[in-house]
């Protein structure tokens, strides 16, 4: 994913839990992924922390990575745009 999207700077994890640094836009690419239904939070403005549950399976972080991956893409792309504070 890293490869496909300049917007990530770099990706470090441990385990489940994972954290992907942006270059910027780190908000935009966290709403537009609720929206389409996956929550995580920003931590330090702008890396995306993922933090899901120890039962998870295979095709809901599939499902998850594919989520994050397409929020990222229209965020690059300015498909939308985040919503009013």
């Amino acid at each position: 994913m890293q490869a496909r999207h300049p917007l990530i700077a770099d990706v470090r994890g441990l385990g489940l839990f994972l954290g992907v640094e942006l270059t910027a836009e780190a908000e935009k690419v966290m709403y537009r992924a609720l929206e389409l239904g996956l929550s995580f939070k920003v931590t330090m403005g702008r890396i995306l922390t993922l933090t899901p549950a120890l039962t998870i399976t295979e095709a809901e972080m599939s499902r998850a990575l594919n989520i994050l991956e397409r929020a990222i893409g229209e965020v690059e792309s300015e498909k939308v745009s985040t919503p009013s504070d």
